[in-house]
């Protein structure tokens, strides 16, 4: 625990052997910041998630994952990699199987109860496909990550149409480190009302906060992006910023505390 008020978990982290950085230097991060837990999202064209495994195994109580199976996956993949311990699985908001069944990985994540971390763009978000998915699986647990992909110099009517997905109650959100959609550099002199429109439509619950470590480093690094958004909404009381910085995170991911 770290010496806050509430933990703090960081919802949005990627590690590998062969790209980004290995667990020893996000857990070197989480130390100097403060982080209690950790999810670990998986990279973007890596379906071998055996390291997220180990990360896992060697550090009990600390990380949750969302895993990458390949395209074509018949649920095989997915039900080995959930045996092993990966509570969720990270897919594109419009994805569709190269299988027979196009909606096979969004059906085997509703069975197995896992968490989908969506990836996405605004547009990707109001798809006809991912509509299609909304309305086929009520029930299952979808985390929008990054604010549904907006950049700096966001249209605000454009990102309505996103805090209007918080009709679906199984979805929550990823509110990231503030660089991802003001300008650089840190501390920002812009700030668009993004979070606080996001907690007006989602409410506290149901927002968790990611770093995305390790690309965060190339905006306004590790630190800045958790200090900066803690800062920024410290007039929230301190049980609402529990739940958007720690709390929401365990009870979607089902950490322990």
């Amino acid at each position: 625990m770290s010496e806050r008020e509430f933990a703090v978990v960081d919802t949005h982290c990627h590690i590998g052997l062969h790209k980004y950085e290995p667990v020893e230097a996000l857990l070197f991060h989480m130390e100097r910041a403060g982080v209690d837990q950790a999810v670990l999202i998986q990279y973007m064209g890596n379906s071998d998630n055996r390291y997220l495994v180990d990360a896992i195994e060697a550090n009990p109580g600390r990380f949750a994952a969302a895993m990458i199976v390949d395209d074509d996956d018949d649920g095989s993949a997915m039900r080995s990699w959930a045996e092993q311990g990966l509570a969720g699985i990270r897919l594109l908001a419009d994805f569709r199987s190269q299988g027979s069944d196009p909606l096979s990985h969004w059906r085997v994540a509703d069975e197995l109860d896992l968490v989908v971390s969506v990836f996405s763009r605004p547009d990707i978000l109001q798809s006809a496909e991912f509509k299609e998915v909304l309305r086929l699986f009520p029930n299952l647990s979808m985390i929008i990550e990054h604010l549904g992909g907006v950049k700096p110099g966001v249209d605000l009517e454009e990102f309505a149409a996103i805090t209007a997905l918080a009709r679906h109650e199984n979805l929550t959100i990823k509110l990231p480190g503030f660089g991802e959609f003001c300008r650089l550099p840190c501390p920002f002199q812009e700030v668009p009302p993004l979070a606080e429109l996001t907690l007006e439509a989602f409410g506290a619950r149901r927002i968790m906060w990611g770093s995305d470590w390790p690309p965060v480093s190339s905006r306004e690094g590790f630190d800045n992006s958790l200090a900066f958004p803690l800062e920024y909404l410290s007039a929230l009381s301190t049980d609402e910023r529990a739940w958007i910085f720690g709390k929401t995170a365990r009870q979607v991911w089902n950490l322990n505390s």
